[in-house]
Formats: C-alpha cells, sequence, structure tokens
C-alpha cells in the first residue's frame, strides 16, 4: 500500500491489489500493445496479456517472454496526469524491484519507472522531447546503478538530457536484489521559476537535482516542471542504455529478468 508521507496528500494511487493473474485496473492505467522502438535498439513486442503483465494479489508483475521467434513484454502509461501548481510540492513514487537474476541471465534487459509530459498525447501535438521526459529509474543488463536524466528540448531536438548526458552525480548505485523506493519531486515552493527543482531521491535519499536556472528557458521549465505528467512501468527488451545492448542465448524469461512493484503514488503539498 502506498505510504502516507508527512505534510503530503496522496491525490492518486494504485496498490496493484487486484485478483492473481488479472490485468492492471485498465481505469488507471493503458496496456501498451505497441512494437519496439527502434531507435533504442528495442526488439520486444508489447502485450496486453496476462503472462507479460499482471497482478499476483498484491503488486505488479511484468514479465519479459520468448516464444523462440519473439520477445515480448509489458508496458503499462497512466490514464491521468498531474501537475505541481505554484508555491506546491509534488512526488511521484514507486517501490519497486528490477530483476535478480545474475547479469550473465538478463543481457538486454531494460526495466524503466518514468513519466512523459501528458502534451505528448492529449492533442496538442507536443512531440518528444518538447513534451518532456523524467527518467526515474531505468538500467539494463541487471547492472546495479540507475541514471536519472531529465529530457527536454524544443523543435523535436534533443538538446540536453540532464544525467544521460554524463552528469556523473546523476549516477547511483543500488542493490539490485532488494525492493527500493524510487520518487521525483517537483518542488515550486520558491517563488522565482529559476530557484525551482526537479529531485531525484532513492529510499528517501536525495541522489540528483536540477534548478530551473539549470535548464536557463522558462518556457522549456514550465514544460517539464509545471505541466502535467504521467506515470509509466515498463521492461524493454534491447537497450541503447549505458552499459546495455541485446538479448542473448543466456537471456532468461519472467520475474528474475523482469519488474514487481508494490504501489505508484502521486503526492502533493502546499509550500
Amino acid at each position: 500500500m502506498a505510504p502516507q508521507l508527512d505534510n503530503y496528500t496522496i491525490i492518486w494511487a494504485d496498490d496493484f491489489n487486484g485478483a492473481a493473474n488479472s490485468l492492471p485496473d485498465e481505469s488507471k492505467w493503458n496496456i501498451s500493445q505497441a512494437g519496439p522502438i527502434a531507435s533504442n535498439s528495442e526488439v520486444q513486442q508489447y502485450r496486453r496479456d496476462s503472462s507479460n503483465v499482471s497482478t499476483n494479489g498484491t503488486m505488479l508483475q511484468i514479465k519479459p517472454q520468448h516464444d523462440g521467434n519473439q520477445w515480448t513484454s509489458g508496458r503499462i502509461e497512466g490514464k491521468q496526469a498531474f501537475n505541481c501548481p505554484a508555491g506546491h510540492r509534488m512526488i511521484l513514487q514507486a517501490e519497486l524491484r528490477t530483476g535478480t537474476f545474475p547479469v550473465t541471465f538478463q543481457s538486454g534487459i531494460w526495466p524503466a519507472f518514468w513519466a512523459l509530459g501528458n502534451d505528448f498525447r492529449n492533442g496538442k501535438n507536443v512531440g518528444w522531447p518538447q513534451c518532456g521526459e523524467w527518467d526515474i529509474l531505468e538500467n539494463a543488463h541487471g547492472a546495479d546503478f540507475t541514471i536519472a536524466t531529465l529530457h527536454y528540448g524544443k523543435g523535436g531536438t534533443d538538446n540536453q538530457a540532464q544525467g544521460g548526458g554524463g552528469n556523473p552525480n546523476a549516477r547511483h548505485t543500488f542493490v539490485v536484489e532488494d525492493f527500493h523506493t524510487w520518487a521525483i519531486k517537483v518542488n515550486r515552493s520558491q517563488s522565482n521559476w529559476e530557484d525551482e527543482t526537479l529531485e531525484w531521491y532513492c529510499d528517501g535519499q536525495i541522489f540528483f537535482s536540477v534548478k530551473g536556472s539549470d535548464v536557463g528557458d522558462a518556457e522549456i521549465w514550465g514544460r517539464v516542471a509545471h505541466k502535467s505528467f504521467f506515470p509509466i512501468l515498463n521492461v524493454a527488451v534491447g537497450s541503447n542504455f549505458p552499459g546495455g545492448g541485446q538479448p542473448d542465448g543466456q537471456t532468461t524469461t519472467g520475474l528474475g529478468s523482469g519488474m514487481q512493484v508494490k504501489y505508484v503514488a502521486f503526492y502533493q503539498r502546499s509550500g
């Protein structure tokens, strides 16, 4: 169950407590059936199938599968999107565990907890990366690190990627076999947009942040810190993430190279 946070109110949450082997709550999630994104070096087909994405009564399970010819996996996208009003703070948080098999059995596996700006899909025709992207947790090959990344830009060009652009402070190591709480906080408690921040957390400890002044453009900052975002959970197969690559003959299927998620929640507070 999503925990209460001091001085924050839960404005949306899913505890994934549906019946065992059932699909996630489709009143809250769109279950992707999209094909691979070639520019990301992906090879999987996402399916609306409980063998790839399901609840087990207490949590979400995303399980890559291989039928001898094709890799399949799961991706869910929140139907609702939320923004942080001026003078407020907002947190998007999840408790999850990535695959626990040794790295030799997770080649090409790419789990992620992230979010996209809702203008990407709400009819405003705002493409990526102009819509904004928060990469809260992602890793590849079963490695023990994540890289906090903010994608943004104008005119369809990924002008910068904080974290993914090479900032060593954005890299955070963690114990792969354990559940961890991953979060991003939008902090608009400051009166000046240049002093507002996006902050990345693991288990309640901040490990990376970006200020409005780091972006240096009021319009772009407005898209990544003032607009509504929706959450995404997925396990891709095939990756261009640092340390990633393609699946091989030892890459395993199922939870050993998948993802388990106890909850996802949005929180908000004033001031």
